[in-house]
């Protein structure tokens, strides 16, 4: 996921810091975890995630660095998230 991130600062020309971009990505990972340890579905505590990012994007990015960065996600393949607990397609 970390290279999604990556691919998708480095599509809209920013250069973030790997260390600053681990935190928050861990911290984030962790809460995300959280809901599922609570009994939220992974689906939707993906979708609810992805619904914040694209709100955030939307409201920062231009029209253009916005589509972009839709590409960016759309062409990074990534590999799913493996869990005991939960099933994941």
């Amino acid at each position: 996921m970390t290279n999604l991130i990556l691919k998708i600062l480095l599509a809209l020309k920013m250069a973030p810091k790997d260390k600053d971009l681990q935190e928050i990505y861990n911290r984030v990972f962790a809460d995300a975890m959280a809901y599922t340890d609570h009994g939220f579905p992974l689906q939707m505590v993906a979708a609810t995630y992805i619904a914040i990012a694209m709100r955030l994007y939307k409201s920062t990015l231009n029209e253009e660095e916005y589509q972009s960065m839709v590409e960016a996600i759309m062409e990074t393949e990534i590999k799913p998230y493996t869990n005991k607990k939960n099933t994941v397609h």
